[in-house]
């Protein structure tokens, strides 16, 4: 009788490394489920320790048709976490292949496999006393790799992690395994100093995509500041959102604001502190006036938040331009000053991410609406211009309401867009409520896209509604992206619908 999947990669993995068990499957599915559980759950886990076991996993998927979804440390709670795309799939958690492989303390460069935790690479950087900083996101316990892949953000100036990657190693479907850029040459001195490398450059299709395996990724640390300082800006005014962006887009165009910079409302501090309960235990949405309550116990209605970096001098000039400009609109700032080189326990909580310092700190924010807690996130983008963000607002707050939820986003920017974060906070275990928010989702992508927004990642259920919204020429970009499915994996074998990428093999 021909032995089982799951007995031909225990062979090459070892029985412990690969499970069938319903029991300790439940640990592949999407932690806050807007369905039922088995809509993305696997039916087998394998964890490979090495490119080796890596290659032998899609060999034998292949050979057996069997789909294979690969998750780094698989965090990414907002957007579905360890499930998988298809039901039934082998989902590959990587979490084993957890190496700092190098730390270049001369050029700042560090080279990781996909287990690599954000812990676990700060701890590394410190530890061999190199003069550089990491960047992190709210959570530590993230890949840095995944992290990276699904173009993730950091708050420091080096905070967009996709960007600061540099040479990538990569298992294909066929198990053929290639390095990119100047990693081609055997013993190359500049894998990870080089983005460009001779040729077209191929590591931007390994984001977001289903076209290899990332198994090593190179990055750009930051050097360490002689000094910086963390920037906390406030808006009483309710109104005050449209001028307070404007005011953060010649600031950042420029470079004088160097990091990520992040626009909460209302609630945002709020939800990193305590529970809807604690505010209101009323039906139906938050009335206005706990609102209002809520924005004068945290210092005002839109909190600003971001760093500067540099000498003392060269920060000194950065506030000279930053501060007039926010106060000018009425905004109240607060400039918090630190040593490079300071101690954890000496830069404010609120303030170690800015500095590259990995925690739990977003955590509590699932616990908001209460019961078995969950959030989905939808992540439009938009211009650094307030008439286009309160436009966008309009549309997402009226979304939110109609469907019984109560608003909340977060604005990050970049050099020039800005990412308008919003959470669907909702009961898991509420069946309910699990409708509602899978609704919203599906009805916000549509409605923002009519209005030219579109999303820059989303959870598993939303993948092939955001890419058939991106209809430019009959969808010529989602084909052109399946033809080069076509061409690494014919049989449509690693994560066939990943942002609703399918191929021949698999679509429909």
């Amino acid at each position: 009788m021909r032995p089982s999947i799951a007995d031909v990669l225990a062979a090459e993995l070892g029985d412990e490394h690969v499970t069938a068990d319903p029991a300790l499957l439940a640990e592949y599915t999407d932690p806050f489920p807007l369905g039922q559980a088995e809509e993305f759950a696997p039916g087998l886990a394998v964890r490979p320790g090495s490119v080796e076991q890596v290659q032998a996993v899609l060999r034998v998927a292949g050979e057996r048709g069997v789909p294979v979804w690969t998750v780094s440390q698989g965090r990414n709670n907002a957007y579905g976490g360890r499930g998988v795309r298809v039901p039934g799939s082998i989902v590959m958690h990587l979490e084993r292949m957890n190496r700092v492989l190098d730390i270049d303390e001369v050029n700042g460069t560090a080279l990781v496999e996909p287990g690599v935790r954000f812990f676990d690479l700060f701890e590394a950087v410190r530890d061999s006393g190199a003069p550089f900083w990491t960047s992190v996101p709210d959570l530590g316990w993230g890949s840095v790799i995944g992290n990276a892949l699904e173009r993730g953000l950091g708050y420091t100036a080096y905070g967009a992690h996709n960007d600061m990657s540099c040479g990538l190693e990569v298992v294909l479907a066929d198990g053929e395994l290639l390095r990119t850029g100047l990693g081609a040459l055997p013993g190359s001195r500049a894998w990870q100093l080089y983005k460009g490398g001779y040729g077209p450059s191929f590591d931007g299709i390994f984001a977001q995509s289903n076209y290899g395996v990332v198994t090593k990724m190179g990055l750009w640390l930051m050097p360490r500041p002689e000094s910086w300082a963390a920037v906390d800006v406030a808006m009483a005014d309710r109104e005050g959102l449209p001028a307070l962006v404007d005011a953060v887009r010649p600031l950042k165009r420029a470079d004088t604001i160097q990091s990520t910079v992040v626009i909460a409302d209302p609630m945002g501090p709020a939800l990193w502190s305590s529970t809807r309960a604690d505010w209101y235990d009323g039906p139906g949405l938050l009335p206005q006036e706990v609102v209002d309550r809520i924005a004068s116990a945290f210092g005002g209605y839109w909190h600003g938040a971001f760093a500067v970096y540099g000498t003392p001098a060269m920060v000194q000039a950065r506030l000279a331009a930053i501060v007039p400009a926010f106060e000018a609109i009425g905004a109240r700032v607060q400039v918090s000053r630190y040593a490079g080189d300071a101690p954890d326990e000496e830069i404010a909580v609120q303030h170690r991410t800015r500095a590259g310092i990995p925690g739990m700190y977003a955590q509590k924010l699932v616990d908001w609406a209460g019961g078995g807690g969950g959030h989905v996130a939808i992540a439009p983008v938009t211009p650094i211009v307030g008439a286009d963000v309160m436009a966008q607002i309009a549309i997402m707050r009226r979304r939110f309401e109609e469907f019984g939820f109560d608003y909340t986003s977060a604005l990050t920017a970049g050099p020039r867009h800005l990412s308008n974060i919003g959470t669907i906070l909702f009961d898991s275990a509420d069946p309910e409520q699990r409708a509602r928010a899978r609704g919203l989702v599906s009805a916000l992508v549509r409605e923002l896209a009519a209005a030219g927004f579109a999303e820059y990642r989303t959870h598993l259920a939303f993948m092939d509604e955001v890419a058939q919204v991106l209809s430019f020429g009959d969808h010529a970009l989602l084909r052109m992206q399946d033809r080069i499915k076509d061409a690494l994996d014919p049989r449509g074998v690693l994560a066939p619908g990943k942002s609703g990428i399918w191929g021949s093999a698999r679509r429909g």
